[in-house]
């Protein structure tokens, strides 16, 4: 089986304070992403479709656990067209919680700006109840951020556990807060820790998948030889 593969030259760590000024997060609020959010604040970042299997009610439910960590901030990516029902029920559910203001719903993004935001963010989430495989771990990780996510997909051979995030299993809000605080009590992560991240999923660049699955051609055109010889 040969994993997928993330594009190493495009998700690079880039500093968590470059990151941010470039996306405009310590600017006044009429910049277009950043709002009055300060440098200091802890951000969680979610990238996915929003879809009720990603389970991101269930990460919405677990910021009311953490609301002893000062400046706490979930960003979430994902949308589209069809999308702007499920993402008004979501607010929905913020604000029955109390929580509106801790929690930004920013619409899809062009995909060259996405390190910015792996790298901006504290630690990003994926708590979903089924993945194929697990990209945005791969793309948050080869940028330096940590990850909590639940035990789907291929996640547990991505993520070491304790060190560059925590695979849990399942998407319950208290477990999700759990291991986020954990995450956040950290001292901040600053680029030689970011980098130590990054290489953890070195293996997983696409020039090794490429020579992987060459590898593979290779053995499989050796036996259908082998047998019609």
């Amino acid at each position: 089986m040969v994993p997928c593969g993330v594009n190493l030259e495009v998700f690079k760590v880039l500093g968590k304070a470059q990151a941010r000024q470039y996306l405009g997060f310590t600017c006044p609020p009429h910049t277009r992403y950043g709002g009055n959010r300060r440098n200091n604040d802890k951000i969680i970042l979610f990238v996915g479709r929003i879809d009720p299997l990603k389970g991101l009610d269930k990460l919405i439910r677990a910021l009311p656990y953490l609301r002893h960590i000062q400046g706490l901030k979930l960003m979430v990516i994902g949308g589209g067209e069809h999308s702007q029902h499920k993402i008004e029920r979501l607010h929905k559910l913020a604000c029955n919680l109390n929580i509106q203001e801790a929690v930004t719903f920013l619409d899809l993004v062009k995909h060259e700006q996405l390190p910015y935001f792996y790298s901006a963010a504290d630690v990003c989430v994926i708590p979903s109840y089924y993945e194929s495989f697990g990209l945005v771990a791969l793309e948050s990780l080869a940028c330096g951020t940590p990850i909590v996510a639940t035990d789907v997909g291929n996640l547990k051979s991505i993520i070491r556990q304790g060190e560059t995030g925590y695979v849990i299993k399942d998407n319950t809000p208290h477990r999700l807060a759990n291991k986020i605080a954990l995450l956040l009590s950290r001292p901040n992560t600053d680029i030689k820790s970011a980098r130590l991240i990054r290489a953890s999923v070195s293996k997983f660049s696409w020039s090794d998948i490429a020579k992987a699955i060459i590898r593979d051609c290779h053995v499989v055109l050796a036996n259908y030889c082998s047998a019609v010889s």
